[in-house]
């Protein structure tokens, strides 16, 4: 039975590739189904019943998400994306395709040349695979306790695709990096991490590892990936792939993209259900997810795969089928991720995009294994002067070259005023530091801010990943001590030594210096006109508020340093 499928693929195939010559490039994956078959849970069956030692990467590991720098994606040929998106790609990055036989690339250099293909940008290797699927058996990537980024392969949910599940072999040569094994069964489409220890997966993944416990799986995603806190989520789709990429994806670490599908589909209680999840749950940075929905029809006649994209650095190529819902997804896509090119794809005549199988399924983003990378945990939120408002962040070249000392820095503005600049501080290795403390601010204010870094190499990188256009925002709330009405002061030299001098635009009727802990540390209480001293040279070290009184009852707290 098998043979004769076989044969009537091939003849639809030769039939297609003699009436529309293109269609030779695109593959049929005639023997390959994307859902699981018995033999797959025959093969896996006999694979895990024994499986149980493994030998993880040098802590501690962090994952690289996919919205962090990259240095290329990976395709495969013959293809199952448009030659348009690979055209869009090696315009914006490198791309990487992998063919079976030196034929095979002499065919798609052919092809990719007519296409107006940016040959400068790809490279062909040689990788023996069964589908076009590399998302699906393609490389996680992780940075070790050795700052190198290191390959993790899983045991790919397919073993019927001995090649697939064999290629990260040949990947991790061609990317000349360490590849760990991973005693898990997975697949790509199903994993999606933030950077930062939280992953996501549907519960797919219990199923296929019947003989580990919650927490065996749990310990080996936090042993190989930096995982310490596994989602693991409910399919709302329903369909036979249970792959999370299929109706949601991490956009950044605290904002996620969830599909949405009409009241009318039985499934969507489903739906909102996975969507309140993430709603009510805390970032890794102490915040609550942004949660964005994009309009999905799984029924329709044509696809909505929204979620099903590729995020390349400061580009998210975003997989359309012209359904009347095509731009509203990308107005979305726009609305959560201000900045970023938002690129729509028009799906190929010879692949087109389903509802479980889209853009991200059929390309994998490829790590820049000389990253300049940024680990900060930001400022966010509601703050209050009297707290604590400074921020370290570590910066470390991968690539061994050491960082320009005079271009590691936050830029920063208030109330959508100008941006301004400030160095950051270090303080050891490679751990930096900058106080908002330090700035003329009160009750209210909203802060904005990322942080900017360049290395010898020429790499530069920001944090959050696009800058200005989405920074980090907090707000002051209140003023810290007291309620105050606010009015023209300042306080100099800051930082100062023995003297500070506090002028204000109105008559100064008292000004009470405290510490950081609302302590009352000095205070005068008969000032006669706008200006006033006080000696400090006493005081240890540190930060301190003056809380400036004038003669209409208003109040005003600025901050100061004490060298």
């Amino acid at each position: 039975m098998r043979k004769s499928i076989l044969s009537f693929c091939l003849f639809l195939a030769m039939f297609a590739a003699h009436t529309q010559p293109e269609a030779v490039h695109y593959a049929t994956d005639c023997n390959f189904q994307r859902h699981a078959t018995p033999e797959d849970w025959s093969l896996l069956s006999e694979t895990l019943s024994g499986l149980r030692s493994y030998s993880p990467p040098a802590p501690p590991v962090s994952a690289i998400a996919e919205f962090q720098p990259m240095g290329g994606v990976m395709v495969a040929y013959p293809l199952g994306v448009p030659v348009t998106l690979v055209r869009e790609l090696s315009a914006v990055t490198k791309v990487k395709v992998i063919v079976s036989t030196a034929n095979d690339s002499i065919r798609a250099k052919q092809y990719f040349n007519t296409s107006q293909v940016n040959m400068g940008n790809v490279d062909f290797w040689i990788v023996p695979h069964d589908s076009y699927w590399v998302r699906d058996y393609g490389p996680w990537f992780v940075i070790d306790g050795k700052d190198s980024v290191r390959i993790i392969d899983f045991i790919y949910n397919r073993p019927s695709r001995p090649k697939d599940d064999a290629a990260m072999e040949f990947v991790a040569e061609y990317l000349n990096m360490d590849r760990y094994e991973m005693p898990m069964v997975h697949t790509g489409g199903n994993y999606m991490a933030d950077g930062y220890g939280t992953a996501a997966s549907t519960m797919l993944v219990m199923q296929e590892n019947p003989y580990e416990s919650d927490s065996s799986l749990n310990s080996m995603a936090e042993d190989f990936l930096g995982i310490d806190n596994y989602m693991f989520l409910p399919d709302p789709l329903g369909e036979y792939i249970a792959h999370i990429d299929c109706w949601g994806k991490f956009l950044s670490v605290d904002k996620v993209l969830i599909a949405k599908v009409p009241e009318s589909d039985p499934r969507y209680d489903n739906y909102e259900s996975v969507a309140q999840t993430f709603e009510q749950s805390m970032t890794p940075w102490g915040n609550h997810y942004k949660v964005f929905r994009v309009n999905a029809d799984p029924n329709a006649s044509s696809a909505t795969p929204y979620t099903n994209s590729l995020i390349i650095n400061n580009h998210v190529f975003v997989p359309v089928t012209g359904n009347t819902l095509d731009n509203d997804a990308i107005e979305v896509y726009q609305n959560a991720m201000p900045g970023y090119n938002v690129v729509p794809v028009m799906q190929s005549q010879f692949s087109p995009w389903l509802s479980t199988d889209a853009l991200h399924c059929r390309t994998h983003e490829l790590a820049d294994p000389g990253m300049l990378h940024i680990s900060h945990r930001p400022l966010l939120e509601s703050k209050t002067l009297a707290g604590d408002l400074s921020i370290t962040a570590t910066i470390k070249p991968l690539n061994g070259s050491p960082l320009v000392q005079d271009s590691v820095l936050v830029f920063y503005r208030i109330n959508d005023g100008e941006w301004k600049c400030g160095n950051l501080v270090q303080q050891q290795d490679n751990i930096f530091s900058f106080d908002f403390s330090s700035l003329d601010l009160g009750g209210n204010d909203e802060i904005e801010y990322y942080i900017f870094a360049k290395d010898e190499s020429g790499r530069t990188e920001k944090h959050p990943y696009i800058g200005a256009a989405d920074p980090h925002r907090f707000v002051i709330e209140g003023a810290g001590i007291g309620s105050l009405n606010s009015f023209s002061a300042s306080v100099f030299p800051n930082p100062a030594e023995d003297i500070i001098v506090v002028k204000a635009e109105s008559h100064i009727t008292q000004a009470r210096i405290y510490d950081l802990q609302g302590r009352l540390v000095v205070k005068n209480d008969n000032i006669q006109g706008n200006i006033c001293k006080f000696n400090v040279g006493f005081m240890p070290s540190g930060f301190y508020l003056i809380r400036i009184s004038d003669n209409k009852g208003r109040q005003v707290i600025r901050k100061f340093a004490k060298n």
